[in-house]
């Protein structure tokens, strides 16, 4: 059998980790039922929504939970906020303490410009002093680890991330996530783990965890085994494709992903995240959410452009269960089960 790497080597602070297999915040997706699925299929850490400071601090008491839905029992869980102001953040990271967050992760890197406008996310990372400030009020004001999720820079000419991840862990910042991409490049091209190394090789001593391009689980090991990162970030890798987690987790624990699944228990494991989305939603909205990730299912039938005209007209539980009827009847595709590409996405 290959050697394998230990299944629960990763601390980050003060928090032991099942393994560094973590599951990126992804809004409009990892909402609490993406969540418990990802959990159970054995993801080390999973994440909140990226959350608005500005909105936690501001909501009323009572309606908390619809801002940051985290569960009582929900552990290990990261709460991820973004805003740039040192107090609010503060503040921010304490109600997530108070609400259940094992981990209060900061937003360095979202690109979109509604956010950059406002001088966060990557916007505040051009900013290393700033940025400084803002996670020292942080990693001050809670008991639990403060870590930040970042890109390489703004662009190629300005790559900042060595830089700043050192001038993080200088103030107590736990671990930091580098996405492989610049700023400027939002959702093009590929990741470049190379740079993601230099940041590794920048830091004295806390994890440093890689995204960007993940879907092979061989890969995933080989790089932790190299030392290019301690952990790896799932995102777009697993839109419609939840055994990427399942395998990626067997390589580390017994240096094998396990046979492919085939298209029923593909299919299968979409279906249950179907359903607790109906159920901890309500039938209506839980049915509207679902419909992205079952034209994700579609994407891997036979006879697609038929089922897909269907997904806009879900409305009902009874629908989502005829379409899973219906999309098995169909079976495989002739390019296999979807897989979504990587040249423009943040996989």
């Amino acid at each position: 059998m290959p050697a394998t790497l230990s299944a629960s080597s990763l601390r980050i602070g003060t928090v032991e980790l099942a393994n560094p297999i973590f599951i990126a915040p992804m809004a409009g997706i990892t909402d609490r039922p993406f969540r418990s699925m990802a959990r159970e299929l054995g993801a080390g850490l999973t994440c909140s929504e990226m959350t608005a400071a500005a909105a936690l601090v501001r909501a009323p008491e009572d309606s908390l939970q619809r801002v940051l839905d985290l569960a009582p029992d929900e552990h290990p869980v990261a709460a991820q906020l973004v805003g740039n102001d040192p107090q609010m953040m503060a503040d921010a990271a304490q109600i997530c303490v108070a609400m259940g967050a094992d981990i209060v992760d900061v937003n360095l890197g979202c690109p979109v410009p509604k956010v950059v406008r406002l001088g966060s996310g990557a916007a505040l990372a051009r900013q290393v002093d700033r940025t400084v400030e803002v996670l020292q009020a942080m990693v001050s004001a809670v008991p639990v680890p403060v870590t930040a999720k970042m890109r390489l820079g703004w662009d190629h000419d300005s790559i900042n991330a060595p830089d700043l991840a050192r001038a993080l862990e200088a103030v107590g910042v736990a671990a930091v996530t580098v996405h492989g991409r610049t700023r400027c490049q939002r959702y093009t091209g590929y990741a470049d783990w190379e740079q993601i190394a230099r940041v590794k090789e920048a830091v004295e001593g806390i994890p440093v965890l890689g995204s960007g391009d993940v879907r092979d689980p061989r890969e995933v090991e080989r790089r932790i085994r190299a030392g290019v990162v301690d952990g790896v970030v799932i995102a777009r890798g697993m839109m419609g494709d939840w055994h990427l987690l399942q395998q990626t987790v067997a390589q580390l624990r017994q240096g094998d992903p396990g046979p492919d699944p085939n298209f029923q228990e593909r299919l299968t494991l979409a279906r249950d995240h179907w359903d607790r989305m109906v159920e901890f939603h309500g039938e209506r909205r839980g049915v509207r959410l679902a419909r992205k990730f079952v034209v994700w299912a579609i994407k891997g039938c036979a006879g697609a452009a038929r089922l897909r005209a269907r997904v806009a007209d879900l409305e009902r539980a009874e629908d989502i269960d005829e379409m899973y009827w219906d999309i098995l009847a169909a079976g495989e595709g002739p390019q296999g089960w979807h897989r979504p590409e990587f040249s423009s996405g943040e996989g």
